[in-house]
């Protein structure tokens, strides 16, 4: 045990002192201890030490709220080998942070590594879509949506076109699609690698991740920000199925749908914008996506969703550069 490398947890927080809490007590409980354990807090009435479940090994950092630069401050602050990257609504398997620093040890190529986030679904837990319905999968397949459901565990009763594009995204695998949003279909094995996953959970080189660090142009509830990070480590994030991160998604300090939803496209057309392995033609086919999502929520009568839509799609016809909406 003692030959694995150092952890430092960075936890950025606001408002959410129970949550945290429990996110301690998991920690607390891990097969393999961190060095330390460093919280950044933007929270309304700054929490005290005395308030924490757990207190050894703990540093509370206070700062405006913006997630992207609590995750700075709390990375420039660490001294160890390894980030563990952990959101305050996020409980642990006991073994989740030994299993993600032995692979890290074990593949000294890799950069990243996070367990499988999961998520409750009525009184189950799972780790990805329901199974998506005929015409959903036809318009995600059309428009270029971003799906996350397991190919590999989809009825075979399907009919011919929803097969034939089953049978499509099983073959492409875990990827970026061309308008941007990231496809994950591919669940299956001890490990698998992704482009873009949630990064609430991960454990990440502290050299690779310093050299990067966030992009603190993103709105202040960190929308885009782990995507925006994948991207610029410039590596694919192993996600090793055995260790399960449960994330509770804690209601306080989160956004309603619809405002996050216009925070997300905003961010996506950033980060299109923002790094050379994305082309113009990427832009034309988010824009694109964006209408096929227009058409989804003018059938639910979601209207406002509908203007931010085009708002982004005028943003890109019109070739602005940058997002810019109030926090």
């Amino acid at each position: 045990m003692n030959s694995l490398s150092s952890i430092s947890v960075v936890i950025p927080t606001r408002n959410r002192l129970e949550s945290l809490n429990r996110v301690l007590l998991s920690i607390s409980k891990q097969t393999l201890a961190p060095k330390e354990i460093i919280i950044v807090d933007s929270s309304e009435s700054p929490i005290s030490i005395t308030e924490l479940a757990v207190q050894n090994s703990i540093q509370i950092i206070h700062s405006k709220p913006s997630v992207c630069l609590q995750r700075n401050i709390g990375i420039e602050k660490s001294a160890s080998d390894y980030i563990f990257l952990c959101d305050d609504d996020i409980e642990l398997s006991e073994n989740y942070c030994e299993m993600l620093v032995r692979f890290l040890d074990e593949h000294a190529a890799e950069t990243i590594a996070s367990g499988l986030v999961l998520e409750k679904d009525d009184e189950n837990w799972t780790y990805c879509e329901k199974k998506m319905s005929g015409i959903g999968l036809v318009m995600a397949y059309v428009f270029g949506f971003s799906v996350g459901f397991d190919a590999n565990a989809i009825e075979q009763n399907q009919g011919f076109l929803t097969k034939k594009i089953t049978n499509y995204y099983k073959n492409k695998g875990n990827r970026i699609a061309k308008s941007g949003w990231p496809i994950i279909v591919n669940f299956g094995g001890t490990v698998f690698q992704t482009p873009i996953y949630g990064l609430g959970a991960s454990i990440i080189r502290s050299e690779a991740l310093r050299k990067v660090g966030f992009d603190e142009a993103f709105f202040a509830h960190g929308i885009g920000d782990n995507y925006d990070l994948s991207i610029s480590l410039k590596t694919a994030v192993n996600v090793i199925t055995e260790a399960k991160a449960y994330h509770h998604r804690e209601t306080t300090n989160r956004l309603q749908s619809e405002k996050a939803n216009r925070y997300r496209i905003h961010a996506l057309h950033y980060i299109l914008v923002k790094h050379d392995r994305f082309r113009k033609i990427n832009l034309v086919y988010f824009a694109w996506s964006l209408f096929g999502k227009s058409l989804v929520f003018l059938s639910k009568g979601k209207f406002k969703s509908v203007y931010y839509s085009f708002e982004v799609i005028l943003r890109i016809l019109s070739s602005q550069p940058l997002y810019k909406v109030k926090n």
